[in-house]
């Protein structure tokens, strides 16, 4: 009995997150917007402004990223993930390339959230830029990899797609960034239903691939 409270707990606090996310994004989408409008009216008259345009725009890519990633889930073709990765940490020096029939797949709510929250986590593990190459299919499963200077998952990524209750440690420590975010896919993970592992790789990769199997994912 007390298990199966623990998990409605752990599904409460994903939905708390998905309202609070939504609602975050909502209500500063409109005033964010009308600062770029009244920018790009007035930059000609200060070079300090086009600046500000600049990242004011990335502020907004970064809020329909997060929007999408944490919100309350929607269906996504993959040809609209393109505009939603220049929201991610460092999208000037990333290079993501698709592959197999992800690449023109219609991606269900929870299988596009699962996956734009493994990019942002690949993201993250490159902290000087590289690529991350994603490949297979969608209504089985996916695999994710990340290749450039510096590039790692974080230490304790296995432990924590395996064992739930490492994650919910790991965000209740304040863990930011990379392990923040793998702490966070472990668990929209476990709760949709999905399995995620790192596999096996050779010498010469920088860190191993990431499966997600998404064939138990309903939605």
């Amino acid at each position: 009995m007390h298990g199966g409270r623990e998990t409605m707990d752990r599904a409460s606090g994903l939905l708390l997150a998905e309202q609070l996310a939504t609602r975050l994004c909502h209500d500063l989408s409109g005033p964010l917007s009308g600062l770029i409008a009244a920018l790009d009216e007035g930059g000609a008259e200060t070079g300090a402004l086009p600046l500000a345009a600049e990242a004011a725009t990335a502020l907004r890519q970064r809020l329909a990223l997060l929007r999408a990633a944490w919100g309350a889930p929607a269906a996504l073709p993959a040809e609209a993930l393109r505009p939603l990765l220049a929201g991610l940490p460092r999208a000037s020096r990333l290079r993501v390339a698709l592959s197999g029939p992800v690449a023109g797949a219609m991606l269900t709510p929870l299988r596009a959230r699962l996956l734009l929250n493994a990019l942002m986590l690949a993201a993250d593990s490159l902290p000087r830029g590289g690529e991350v190459f994603l490949e297979g299919d969608p209504r089985e499963a996916l695999v994710l990899g990340i290749d450039g200077s510096g590039a790692a998952w974080p230490a304790d990524l296995a432990v924590m797609l395996t064992d739930a209750q490492a994650a919910w440690d790991c965000l209740s420590a304040g863990a930011r960034g990379a392990r923040q975010q793998a702490a966070v896919l472990a668990l929209m993970s476990e709760d949709a239903g999905a399995r995620a592992r790192i596999l096996l790789g050779s010498a010469a990769e920088p860190a191993a691939p990431l499966m997600l199997d998404l064939s138990g994912v309903v939605g």
